[in-house]
């Protein structure tokens, strides 16, 4: 309905269509077109006016805009770290208690729940798109890499609760100066997790994630709720050594708010790199880039960490258009 209401006021939508380029002025500093490439070749619109609302792995788009165009842009913390399954019943029975668990979940559905810790080093662990009654997914999107992420369906009658456990990661963990030094961080680690899991997702149990055994057993009593398929792993040996221990001290922390949260046959998948963008798309007050008429708006331009501050940002982002 949405996109039917954007049509009856003059919108366009070109679906399979891949924005390669930009048409700049003379001298180069404002933009009049954009170049995108569909199924019938190449497609040229003309504007003066466009809102560049990438997603925070649009990792092709970050480095047109940093190679080709040269726009400024800079290293942003992000966080990254595992997916963790529970049994849904265990969630419930800490959180609701035991007496009329049924009614319990049938008026306010499986429990979520959210989680944070200080980690001794500093940095801050937490849980992140938790998903009641959910499965763990493979949303890897770039050949020979893998990362994961996490769904319920509307139902969230799955068995298994699981979460993002995640560990912030600083400008100065990144490499050098590169603006997309964080973008490769990522790369390197999903490079890694496929290898790891023979091109599927790497797997083990808690208890081996937490005594960093090279060699994972086999699963407990947990059992994987997973679209795509698995292979046990080191999942721990796919990060730097500060995100394994502060996601260990962090399960841990979170066990004394959750009973059980730490059990050693608790499922750990991994990894999950996309938090949020590695980078930020510098703009001005206006909201535009160093090319006036180019607005980097929402997650991927790196000023919003979700998908409510997103859509909050391109209200922000529309207001700045509308009062040119």
């Amino acid at each position: 309905n949405m996109r039917e209401e954007i049509k009856r006021l003059g919108g366009e939508f070109l679906f399979d269509t891949k924005v390669t380029g930009f048409r700049l002025s003379e001298d180069k500093k404002s933009i009049k077109g954009v170049i995108a490439r569909g199924k019938q070749g190449d497609v040229v619109t003309g504007t003066a006016h466009c809102v560049l609302a990438i997603g925070h792995s649009a990792r092709d788009t970050f480095e047109l805009l940093h190679n080709e165009y040269n726009i400024p842009m800079e290293k942003k913390p992000f966080a990254m770290g595992i997916r963790i399954q529970h049994p849904q019943d265990m969630i419930d029975r800490a959180l609701y208690g035991d007496t009329r668990l049924d009614e319990k979940k049938r008026i306010l559905g499986p429990s979520p729940y959210k989680l944070t810790h200080k980690a001794s080093g500093g940095r801050g662990v937490y849980s992140f798109c938790m998903c009641p009654g959910g499965y763990v997914v493979n949303s890897s999107s770039e050949e020979g890499m893998l990362c994961v992420n996490g769904m319920s369906y509307s139902d969230r009658g799955g068995e298994n609760a699981n979460s993002a456990i995640v560990v912030n990661v600083t400008a100065q963990d990144m490499k050098g100066d590169d603006p997309l030094a964080g973008m490769k961080l990522q790369r390197e680690i999903e490079s890694a997790a496929y290898k790891a899991g023979n091109g599927n997702i790497p797997m083990e149990t808690y208890g081996d994630f937490k005594a960093g055994n090279t060699e994972p057993r086999d699963i407990g009593e947990v059992l994987p709720a997973v679209k795509g398929y698995t292979n046990m792993a080191d999942v721990r040996a796919l990060f730097p050594e500060f995100i394994g221990d502060a996601i260990v001290e962090g399960i841990e922390a979170f066990s004394r708010m959750i009973p059980g949260f730490n059990r050693a046959d608790a499922l750990i998948c991994g990894p999950e790199t996309r938090t949020s963008s590695p980078v930020r798309i510098l703009r001005d007050e206006g909201f535009e880039s160093s090319i006036k008429g180019l607005y980097p708006a929402g997650e991927g331009a790196g000023y919003a960490g979700g998908i409510t501050s997103a859509a909050i940002d391109g209200i922000k982002t529309a207001e700045k258009l509308l009062n040119r």
